[in-house]
């Protein structure tokens, strides 16, 4: 629109008596263009309000399953308490945080109590979103509105004017009265002036009632932009304020996590390239650019190509290096388990405060010092970066070698991902170093530092530290792995491209045989690769994730008076389990789910899996999935849990072994889709001859 759109004048009738009007000229389809913007911004309010709730439901979904996984999610606004429990019937909060759920309850616009200011302005920013949505889809078109203030007629003396009235406020379409006077002893050659002193705004005119002059359209709006933006912040203070995993990226479908057959690469490998793949020592290539590396790996099946995308972005807003910490952290904690993360505390040493490590991943009696080296400001050439890196990788390892040391003198208190306190006592921990380096733009062919030291040391990008975890997606795993290679690659940056070659290593060794006393145990004998050549889960992502979700399950469930020492040690048993048996034990449960979920009420099923160890002194975990959970089915898990546990009597002694048994139960109160029961036990469960034959007969007789 132009500056001409909106006009007045003054009429005054041979009897004195006069109007101050105000004029619209709307040029043509104006109207419906500013109705179409503000739809589009009322349509992405609502987005952002909703986005809010699936942002947050996709943040703990590996917490808080829902019956329904496929039910929408949404920002639902109801008009009575009727309707507002006829949507959370359709599980459009399923998921989310408790405290955010009572906070859109309290602002429901049809509620005014408790009255308090932040709550009354949340309301009526709601109101005014749900008003314009209703007068939009009611056909409704972007208007003016007037606002007469102080409007004045001026007129040459000896006449006067008086008893000038301003109009009530309301729509200007194409003309409207906005004041009204009378001019006492006018003549018909005596001028009339004045001015409107009134205020013209755009509006959304049907139904628009002010409360006041400064209940303007555009104040509205501004409110409601408000509102959305004190839900996003108060949201994100619920989450943050909420300890534990924050986020599980579903999926390992895309692109550049999964493997693609290399003859159909936009890269566009030339058969000559390819070939030269194959006949290397390990059939393994790998290119750089741009920040990303690409393996090409050759298998029996064909040559195929991987792309190792850069590391996570970073906030804009934030100090590079905290940033980086927290993404480090965040990679471990995402793909691994928080209840292992150890965050960095601060210690008193004489008048002064250290801080312990810039963190920790602690599995059981398997721990990484993790040293984070962020590069900040702009690099410059490749000789002064190199500089850069030797000084603070060297730096970096003398810090963990004094973190070690210190935990070994003393033993330290530090918080765990899921916000809980944790002690670690550094002699009972064999530790590596892990120098996790985050530069924006790394030299090519930087040759890492050796570094001598009792305390095995390994450095890598920032890049490769989330591949790592992404690929693995088990803080032990992981874990085991830094312990297995033990030094950093001779290059900075390859680190995914020894992985492929001990993974190729892997793949190919020939299974060793049992010792001939765990040969004697009946089931099957299955042996797959420690580091897995596909992404985890790439197979079968909601399968694969099962062990995690159990994991989180007994994580954030009661302690029952058992230590958090205890709880970690279950949790790190679980995670131990081989990435490779994940899938097809995640299947085997979901599939044993939906299959007894439909049992008789007369009838009872079961379904197990036990991973018998292999080597005198691991855990054996069991799995069981039960049509039902009762006080009769949780004693038959026990009895099945205990006999099992037993029966490694047979072929070790029990005097420190443990056993770990996991039951799940289709969940008939609609809130998730099961429960989950667990049990540990440590040396001879005691069970008396008779208890040995009723759970006997009960679970090894021929079905």
């Amino acid at each position: 629109m132009d500056e001409d759109v909106f006009d007045t004048g003054i009429i005054t009738n041979p009897d004195g008596s006069g109007v101050v009007v105000a004029y619209a000229d709307w040029p043509a389809g104006s109207r419906d263009h500013l109705t179409a913007l503000f739809r589009e911004c009322v349509v992405e309010l609502w987005g952002c309000l909703d986005s809010l709730v699936t942002e947050s439901v996709a943040m703990f979904s590996i917490r808080q399953r829902v019956l329904d996984p496929d039910a929408p999610r949404y920002f639902p606004i109801a008009d009575s308490p009727e309707g507002f429990g006829a949507l959370l019937k359709q599980g459009c909060l399923d998921g989310a945080l408790d405290r955010q759920v009572a906070l859109i309850q309290a602002c429901q616009p049809y509620r005014s109590s408790p009255s308090d200011p932040v709550l009354d302005k949340l309301r009526a920013g709601l109101r005014h979103l749900v008003e314009w949505e209703n007068r939009l889809d009611d056909g409704s078109l972007i208007g003016a509105w007037t606002t007469p203030s102080d409007p004045q007629i001026f007129i040459e003396p000896p006449a006067d004017a008086v008893d000038v009235h301003p109009e009530p406020p309301g729509e200007l379409v194409d003309e409207r009265v906005v004041a009204r006077y009378r001019a006492e002893a006018i003549a018909a050659e005596v001028s009339v002036s004045g001015q409107a002193g009134t205020f013209i705004d755009l509006a959304l005119p049907d139904g628009f009632e002010p409360g006041s002059p400064d209940d303007t359209f555009g104040a509205r709006l501004g409110l409601a932009i408000r509102v959305v933006g004190m839900f996003a912040a108060a949201f994100a203070k619920f989450v943050d304020e909420t300890p534990g995993t924050k986020r599980l990226t579903g999926g390992t479908a895309d692109a550049a996590a999964s493997w693609t057959d290399a003859r159909r690469s936009p890269r566009r490998w030339t058969d000559t390239e390819l070939a030269a793949v194959a006949s290397s020592e390990l059939g393994l290539a790998t290119v750089r650019n741009a920040g990303d590396l690409t393996l090409i790996v050759t298998t029996p099946s064909g040559t195929f190509e991987r792309v190792i995308p850069d590391a996570s972005p970073l906030p804009e807003r934030v100090r590079r290096g905290t940033a980086a910490e927290s993404a480090i952290h965040d990679a471990a904690a995402t793909w691994g388990l928080p209840d292992f993360v150890l965050h960095p505390q601060q210690e008193r040493k004489g008048r002064g405060v250290r801080e312990v490590g810039d963190g920790l991943i602690v599995a059981d009696e398997r721990g990484v010092v993790v040293q984070a080296k962020s590069r900040e400001g702009q690099p410059t050439n490749p000789e002064r970066e190199s500089s850069w890196l030797t000084k603070n990788i060297t730096a970096a390892f003398k810090q963990a070698n004094g973190t070690v040391r210190q935990l070994t003198i003393k033993p330290s208190t530090m918080i765990n991902g899921r916000g809980r306190a944790v002690t670690i006592d550094g002699n009972e921990i064999a530790w590596v170093t892990a120098i996790v380096i985050d530069h924006p733009d790394p030299p090519e062919d930087y040759q890492v530092p050796i570094l001598e030291s009792k305390i095995p040391a390994i450095v890598l990008l920032r890049r490769d530290w989330e591949f790592l975890f992404n690929q693995l997606r088990s803080s032990r795993a992981v874990v085991d792995y830094l312990h297995r290679v033990g030094s950093p690659t001779e290059t900075l940056g390859t680190e995914p491209h020894r992985y492929y070659e001990l993974a190729a290593a892997d793949r190919d060794v020939v299974d060793a045989p049992l010792d001939p006393v765990w040969a004697t145990w009946s089931g099957r004998r299955a042996s797959v690769p420690l580091l897995p050549a596909a992404p985890a889960g790439s197979d079968d992502d909601e399968a694969h994730a099962m062990v995690r979700i159990m994991c989180e399950d007994i994580a954030t469930s009661p302690l029952n008076g058992q230590t958090e020492k205890n709880l970690l040690r279950v949790l790190a048993a679980i995670d131990r389990l081989p990435v490779g048996y994940r899938t097809d034990l995640g299947r085997l449960l979901l599939n044993a789910l939906q299959a007894l979920r439909v049992k008789k009420p007369d009838q009872t099923g079961w379904q197990f899996r036990t991973f018998r160890p292999t080597a005198p002194g691991e855990v054996q975990l069991g799995f069981g999935v039960c049509s039902e959970l009762s006080e009769i089915t949780r004693a038959a898990f026990r009895s099945w849990f205990l006999l099992r546990h037993h029966e490694r009597s047979a072929v070790e002694p029990l005097d420190g072994r443990m056993s770990i048994g996991v039951l799940l139960t289709p969940d008939r109160t609609g809130l998730r889709e099961w429960d989950t029961t667990m049990m540990a036990i440590t040396g001879d469960p005691g069970l008396s001859p008779e208890e040995l034959a009723v759970s006997r007969r009960l679970w090894n007789r021929e079905c």
